[in-house]
């Protein structure tokens, strides 16, 4: 397949669409590895504070207050 002969300059168009395609892939890589990290966090929060309850729906009164 012959393709015809091209500038830099006939290229740039399409060096300009890639690398802005490019560049919006990562940014919703970055948007998706955000929301894992809060989802894994807010998990890894809520595991603790079931622990933490030993199991009960919500903590005895008292727990955990700054002036005990």
């Amino acid at each position: 397949m012959n393709r015809p002969s091209s500038s830099t300059s006939d290229l740039q168009p399409l060096l300009t669409t890639l690398g802005q395609l490019i560049a919006q892939a990562r940014q919703q890589a970055v948007r998706a590895v955000d929301v894992v990290q809060v989802q894994t966090c807010w998990d890894v929060g809520r595991h603790i504070v079931e622990f933490e309850q030993g199991g009960a729906a919500r903590a005895s009164p008292g727990c955990g207050s700054l002036g005990a």
